[in-house]
This record gives structure tokens, sequence and C-alpha cells, in this order.
């Protein structure tokens, strides 16, 4: 016989029911008992995460992914959203958006647990640059966590102090690497193999979401160039787009449809790395999550096409980083916490898993950041 997880239900409240149905009083003793519920193990894991994503809407093709949210639409509603900074301890230390927890990525999830998550309209992830938090969003929402945002360009454009994260990183130092020649996609093949200790999908979930989340998935453009050969690289941008300036090598895969599994996904190879740009590295960052969840090896380009065509996508309208349309100087507040005043009315999170670098992490009242 199959393996089989075994759920014990009690059916007291069922019996109950049956009896209110017979008897006009309530006198009668209720007798209870135990039974057995069989539920089969996953024994495809691949094909259990393809079918789920696929059956679910497969959110990495939502017309609203990678579900950036802009600091405008933060700032104007703080007091609705939570915000967790998955920065550097070092770096939320020297400014930090008033009321934002410090939550070190690894442990998010672990912390996401400690909280009635939909006593918030939206829960937002900041890092410096909105590729992190991206990845990490992509992650969290493909595990049923649907109202995580990943704020987008983070603290490069809420305020100058960090725009140099975002600014210093615009090039065009390898034109000789753009081109137009199509390179077509490889043919279809299998899927990576999954095996985890998992036995409900869920399970299976979870722990692929925690090997992964704390990956360091981004690849630099110079990291790239000198490697080309050891990546496919995947453009993911429209095919107009493409079609008038794109990466030597890359394959054109169409955003918000090919990465289906009934479409082009099973082109991408699993004996290889595989790396992905967009215009700016979230969106790509968001794929990247999406993909390595599913068993691929996979990258994204740190900056997208900012990081080596710069002029040329502002020059195409590719909606290429231009600093005077981006940055902002929205106020923030120095120090170990979210800020004095939500301190003092905090819960203290006392597992101390969830503590980064051996620091309290303070999560708000309710009452002071939902309705």
């Amino acid at each position: 016989m199959k393996d089989m997880n075994i759920f014990k239900i009690n059916i007291s409240i069922i019996l109950l029911l049956l009896t209110i149905g017979f008897v006009s009083c309530t006198d009668q003793e209720v007798i209870s008992e135990e039974i057995q519920i069989v539920l089969p193990i996953v024994e495809n894991q691949q094909k259990a995460l393809l079918d789920f994503f696929e059956e679910s809407g497969n959110y990495i093709n939502s017309p609203q992914s990678p579900f950036l949210l802009d600091v405008e639409d933060i700032k104007a509603n703080m007091d609705k959203y939570l915000l967790i900074d998955m920065r550097y301890h070092e770096d939320y230390y020297k400014g930090h958006i008033d009321g934002a927890i410090n939550v070190d990525r690894e442990n998010i999830i672990a912390f996401l647990k400690t909280l009635n998550i939909y006593q918030y309209e939206k829960i937002i992830l900041i890092d410096n640059t909105g590729q992190g938090s991206a990845y990490v969003a992509s992650i969290l929402r493909a595990i049923g966590y649907g109202n995580i945002f990943p704020m987008k360009y983070g603290m490069s454009v809420w305020n100058n102090e960090f725009a140099f994260n975002w600014t210093d990183k615009l090039a065009d130092k390898y034109a000789s690497f753009i081109t137009v020649e199509d390179y077509p996609k490889n043919k279809k093949g299998d899927f990576p193999t999954i095996n985890t200790a998992g036995k409900s999908l869920s399970e299976i979930l979870e722990i692929r979401a925690q090997a992964e989340i704390n990956f360091y998935f981004a690849v630099t453009i110079d990291s790239l160039y000198a490697n080309k050969d050891d990546y496919y690289i995947i453009n993911y941008w429209p095919k107009a787009k493409y079609d008038e300036a794109h990466m030597i090598g890359a394959h054109w895969y169409e955003p918000k449809k090919s990465l289906n599994p009934s479409q082009d996904l099973s082109t991408i190879p699993t004996n290889k790395k595989v790396i992905v740009y967009c215009i700016s590295g979230q969106n790509s960052s968001a794929v990247a999550g999406y993909l390595r969840l599913l068993g691929y090896d996979a990258y994204s380009l740190r900056f997208g096409a900012n990081s080596f065509m710069h002029k040329d996508a502002i020059a195409n309208e590719w909606r290429g980083f231009v600093a005077k349309e981006k940055l902002h100087n929205y106020p923030m507040v120095l120090g170990e916490f979210p800020s004095k005043k939500k301190e003092a009315k905090a819960n203290t999170i006392k597992n101390p898993d969830l503590n980064f670098k051996h620091r309290k992490v303070v999560q708000p009242d309710p009452s002071e950041v939902c309705d």
C-alpha cells in the first residue's frame, strides 16, 4: 500500500448536528469518536508544483506581476500598511521609514507566522533598490501571502541619502554586447526535479521557499559579460523592444505568458545557469524567485538594461531610470527601532530566532497601522 498521511478528526460537531435533527432536547448524551481520513502523499513534487501554479492562475504571469508599489502610494497610506525593511541593520540604522520593522529576509517567513497578516491592508517589503524585495515578494506570494508588495526602487528613491544605490549603477559600458540578432528558444525538454521532505503541497512549497529566500540571486553585468557562455540568457520585455536592441545571445520570453508550464517554461535548460534581465532588474528578480522555487538555477541581472545600455533605454523610452523623475526626499527615522512612539506601544517578538544580530524586533500596535 502506498504511504499515506493520516489525519485524525474529532466528529463531535457532526454527531451533534445529527442528534439535534432527531431529538428536541439537549439532555441526551452525544457520543464522540475519532475517525481517520487518509490523504495521499504527493509523489511527483515537480508536477504538483507546476499544476498548482498553472491551475491557481500562475501569479508570476499576472498582469500586476511583480506587484511593485510606488513610494508615493506607500507615503500616502503608511497607517494602513505594515512595512518590513529587509536591509542590513547598518543601513536601517542610518535611516528608515517611520514604523518600518527591520527583519532579515531569512527570518521573514517565521516573522509573518507571528502576525495576523489580514489586519493589514498590505504588507510592504523594503530594500535599497526594489530588486531584493521583488525577489522575496515573489517567493512569499507563491506560498500564499497574497498581500505582499515590494516597494518600487526601494529606499533609493524614498530619500536622497540612499539614491547612490541606483544612480551609481547606471552605465553604458558594454555597447558591444548589444545586437538585433534573434536567438530562438531551446526546444522543449524536461522540468527540474524537486525532491523535498515535504508530504503535502503546502509543506513542499514552504520548504522550497525557505531554501531559496536568502539565496544571493543577483549577478552584475561585469560578471555576466565575463562568463556569458555559462548562462542561458532570457530577455524579459516586449517583443518590440527586443527587436530594437537586446543582449547578444539573449532569448526572448514574453512577459506574463511564456513562463506558463504549458507555454515555454520547459524550453529553459535544467543543466545550465539561467539569467533573466528586464529594464530595471525588478521584474527579472521576481521571475528568478519563481524559477528557483521550481528548481532552476536562476539569477537576475542587477539593474537590468540600466546597467549596460542606460542611454538607449532612455532614448527608446523604455522607462529607464531618470533620477530627477524618481527621487524623493521623504522623511526618515534614525536609529535601532521603528520609532520611539511606536516602540512604546509595540509588542516585542520574544522568539530569539526572529532577532536580527541579537537585537529585538518590534511589531507596531495594530491600532497604529490599520483601520
